[in-house]
């Protein structure tokens, strides 16, 4: 992928290094001095993949959303202005290294419960000003239009869900959230998962990938780092791990029905095989 001609010459003076870890589809490379230090990343849409313009464009806002908090993220350097959905956007670059990787927890054996810090310091936020919805509300909304797509169908092949019609599984949730009522509103990460989080040696945290963030019901963010820390791809935490994060943030704040309530809303955004 090349990259564009930035308008800062400080950006167009850094060298891009790919990074092929994640699985958003998107191009990223981190882009650094003359040293080998890390001073921006970009991140772009491939031609392939042009459905990831708009998620793109959500993560332009939302980042930009978050710095106003305070709270250890990236800012907005530049991003394409054009009509239609942006195609790359540059962000400053975090130090650390993301919480999923098996150094990190056997340097640091306070690893999970400062993973709980970071989401009592986001969720104690003023929200005030603009307000970015992410509740279940809207989740239900995209998942509605992922099942009238077909998507889930897809999502689920070879699964523990296949066979299970998505439109009567969505139609369970909604009832759900609905008997569920109002709920509390606080700023989210949105996917607050392991490889979203960054530690620093003294084990200062930063948050990266923003897409999500808005204001919504804290336990979508529980129920992401807990999806994290049972998930196969992490095989060096464990159910352990997740009791110790609950224990950490607080179990008087956490309600298990939510919890299971936002797994089940999450089933819905299974990624699609390609091909």
């Amino acid at each position: 992928m090349e990259l564009p001609r930035f308008d800062d010459p400080a950006l167009r003076a850094l060298h891009p290094v790919e990074v092929r870890v994640g699985l958003s589809g998107a191009r990223v490379f981190r882009l650094c001095d003359d040293t080998g230090r890390p001073v921006a990343v970009f991140k772009g849409v491939p031609d392939d993949r042009p459905d990831l313009a708009e998620k793109l464009d959500d993560e332009i806002v939302r980042t930009a959303w978050m710095a106003r908090f305070g709270l250890g993220t990236p800012r907005v350097l530049e991003f394409e202005s054009r009509e239609g959905p942006s195609q790359w956007m540059v962000s400053s670059h975090l130090p650390g290294t993301p919480a999923h990787d098996p150094d990190v927890a056997r340097t640091h054996p306070g690893l999970v419960e400062s993973l709980a810090e970071a989401p009592r310091t986001i969720h104690a936020s003023q929200v005030g000003g603009v307000v970015i919805r992410e509740g279940l509300a809207e989740n239900l909304e995209r998942a509605r239009k992922r099942v009238a797509a077909g998507l889930v169908r897809r999502s689920w092949q070879g699964s523990r869900y296949e066979g299970t019609d998505p439109a009567r599984a969505l139609a369970e949730v909604e009832l759900r959230v609905e008997r569920a009522g109002p709920l509390p509103e606080v700023v989210t990460h949105g996917d607050f998962c392991l490889p979203n989080v960054l530690f620093t040696g003294d084990l200062g945290w930063g948050l990266v990938d923003l897409g999500q963030a808005g204001v919504s019901d804290p336990h979508r963010d529980l129920a992401s780092m807990v999806g994290s820390l049972l998930s196969h791809l992490n095989p060096h935490f464990g159910q352990a791990d997740a009791d110790r994060f609950l224990d950490a943030y607080g179990r008087d704040r956490v309600d298990p029905g939510l919890l299971s309530l936002h797994f089940g809303v999450d089933d819905f955004f299974w990624p699609v095989p390609r091909g």
